[in-house]
């Protein structure tokens, strides 16, 4: 029996923050291939990585009005495993908020070399619980 292989944090680099990205729902995005770099990019058009880097996008998904936000706070690596931990912010009771749909977007950076050989990418809020899941081919 192999031992588990230990977790590491990732370091990463603020790229861009939107509130108007996306129209689906909660939504992880690593740019390790042309298609989910394009996909970044469509998005989030101002987001592009310098070489060497590898883009990790997440998105909160369409929401009625103002006062939302997606923020990442944490990326590990754990064999071949990403976990990227992130904050999603709502507006509190009675807040006043922009009456118009949004769509928050945070994307940073990674080294191409902490994203080498990565085949599953999971994304996980404050309280730990799993938001989205993606494979990386």
């Amino acid at each position: 029996m192999s031992p588990t292989p230990s977790t590491r944090s990732v370091a990463f680099a603020e790229v861009a923050a939107t509130s108007q990205a996306h129209d689906a729902g909660t939504a992880l995005v690593v740019g390790t291939t042309d298609a989910s770099r394009v996909t970044i990019a469509r998005l989030v058009p101002n987001a592009t990585a310098s070489s060497g880097r590898v883009l990790v996008a997440v998105f909160q998904g369409q929401q009625n009005t103002g006062g939302y936000s997606v923020r990442i706070t944490a990326i590990e690596r754990s064999g071949d495993q990403l976990t990227v931990r992130a904050t999603f912010g709502v507006p509190g009771p009675g807040a006043i908020v922009t009456q118009a749909l949004t769509s928050p977007a945070h994307v940073v950076s990674i080294s191409s070399v902490d994203a080498s050989g990565l085949r599953e990418a999971i994304l996980v809020d404050d309280s730990g619980a799993e938001r989205a899941r993606t494979s990386i081919t």
